[in-house]
């Protein structure tokens, strides 16, 4: 049996130590950058028993000041109009030249209003030594059986964004095509 001189384990894990300590953090511009990865849609037995479509949206996040989210829900300057809520989800249809435009709701006097899902990430903690954030989140889209349920026989696709808490607008990105 060969054994391991001491020596050599110590100056394979000081290599080791040396490695690491020389990587370079990864830098990322101070606005959130954003990538579509993927729509994942579901089923869920509804309140009556009945079937329930759902959708989440994964995507990739990065942040080089790492500021995403808010601890506070109810902070409000300079967290106001826009600002409010740091994640916009906006309905889109596909229209016949294949273009989407954004879904609007019409109330009892004629007067128009986009779809839009607004939400609040949480606030994120940057854990590396030069405070980016980077990673995947995967979102729950609220009420989409209705979605799907108004705009059957359609096809649409969410374009969303977020804010970070310097007010910094990511890039806008859109999921897959859905034909419900």
């Amino acid at each position: 049996m060969h054994t391991i001189p001491k020596v050599q384990i110590w100056l394979i894990t000081a290599a080791a130590l040396l490695a690491v300590s020389c990587v370079k953090h990864k830098e990322f511009p101070p606005e959130p950058y954003l990538e579509f990865r993927r729509n994942i849609l579901g089923a869920e037995q509804g309140v009556g028993g009945d079937t329930v479509l759902t959708l989440a949206v994964e995507f990739y996040f990065q942040d080089g000041d790492g500021d995403i989210g808010r601890k506070d829900e109810v902070e409000r300057e300079p967290y106001v109009g826009e600002y409010f809520h740091n994640l916009h989800f906006n309905l889109e249809e596909m229209l016949s030249d294949s273009t989407y435009e954004q879904v609007y709701q019409i109330d009892s006097t004629g007067q128009r209003y986009p779809i839009v899902y607004l939400y609040h990430l949480h606030y994120m903690e940057p854990v590396n030594g030069n405070n980016s954030l980077s990673g995947t989140i995967t979102w729950q889209v609220d009420d989409f059986a209705s979605t799907a349920f108004f705009m059957r026989g359609k096809t649409v696709r969410y374009g969303f964004y977020l804010y970070d808490r310097a007010l910094h607008k990511s890039n806008v990105v859109y999921t897959d095509p859905i034909k419900l």
